[in-house]
């Protein structure tokens, strides 16, 4: 009789454990589910920011470029400019 005391203690321990790790499983699992989304999140900004970095560096070349060629007409316009003076001079 005493053996089968033990053996339902035993089993309502083992029960009790089991609802225990089941209901830490959950947990864990819930936990994964939001870390999951938040990684999703996470790796969908970073392609947006991927994204924007590469419009601005095209944007940047772009105005790089404006600038170089506005430099060069501007440096042509001076030119004709100082020309224009001196031809304006030798007459």
């Amino acid at each position: 009789m005493d053996q089968i005391r033990m053996m339902d203690q035993n089993l309502k321990c083992l029960s009790v454990a089991e609802e225990k790790y089941s209901q830490k499983e959950d947990k864990y699992e819930e936990e994964i589910k939001i870390l999951t989304d938040k990684l999703k999140e996470a790796e969908t900004r970073a392609e947006f920011a991927e994204r924007s970095v590469a419009k601005l560096e095209k944007t940047i070349d772009d105005l790089e470029d404006k600038l170089k060629s506005t430099k060069e007409e501007h440096l042509c316009t001076q030119r004709m400019l100082d020309q224009t003076l001196l031809d304006l001079n030798e007459m």
